[in-house]
């Protein structure tokens, strides 16, 4: 590791100063360097470069607010963590919300008449359109909790908190849609699920 240190730096200094070699040095020896690592997490190699590529750009857009060179790699890991993280998050949310929505549409389609069906997917269509207008935050939480029914710890891993402000999230998301939909049913728009 002492060995590598002089190494690091010289190559930071590089890349830092804008050199061309110095920045492909640097991007190919973070790539191999955590590659595995990030292979580990996700087990899916095309993934596993997407997740490399952001977190190169990363690394090369901020190399110059790293301080200590000695924290280099710890630095490294975890905006590649982060980035799993994010990605992680986000496909769990568009999947938990599309498939959530898709099963409630096609009950409705099987279980009624075309009528039904329609204002069904209406309904849907506005519920969904309420929570967009939500916070990400607030966005996140219910969706978590409601399509993917996880517990209060595991969305406040996900979402960088603790259990308590996760559960205060979702009660505040839960009261702001709610009186949103009050707003709606006293203007004559009734989403009813």
């Amino acid at each position: 590791m002492n060995e590598e240190k002089p190494s690091i730096e010289r190559i930071l200094n590089q890349a830092r100063s804008g050199s061309r070699t110095g920045m492909e040095r640097l991007a190919s020896m973070t790539w191999k360097r955590l590659y595995p690592f990030v292979f580990h997490l996700t087990w899916n190699h095309d993934l596993t470069e997407d997740i490399l590529q952001e977190t190169l750009l990363a690394v090369v857009r901020e190399v110059n607010a790293l301080r200590d060179t000695g924290r280099f790699w710890p630095w490294v890991h975890r905006i590649a963590r982060n980035k799993i993280q994010d990605n992680l998050r986000r496909s769990r949310l568009q999947d938990s919300g599309k498939t959530h929505l898709r099963n409630q549409s096609g009950d409705a389609n099987t279980n009624g008449n075309l009528l039904d069906a329609k204002i069904h997917e209406e309904k849907i269509q506005r519920l969904r359109t309420l929570i967009e207008q939500l916070s990400r935050q607030h966005r996140d939480v219910l969706r978590l909790r409601y399509y993917e029914q996880m517990p209060y710890t595991e969305i406040a891993s996900m979402t960088s908190t603790t259990p308590e402000k996760a559960r205060a999230r979702f009660h505040r998301a839960r009261k702001r849609l709610k009186a949103q939909l009050m707003e709606d049913t006293e203007q004559g728009i009734t989403v009813g699920v």
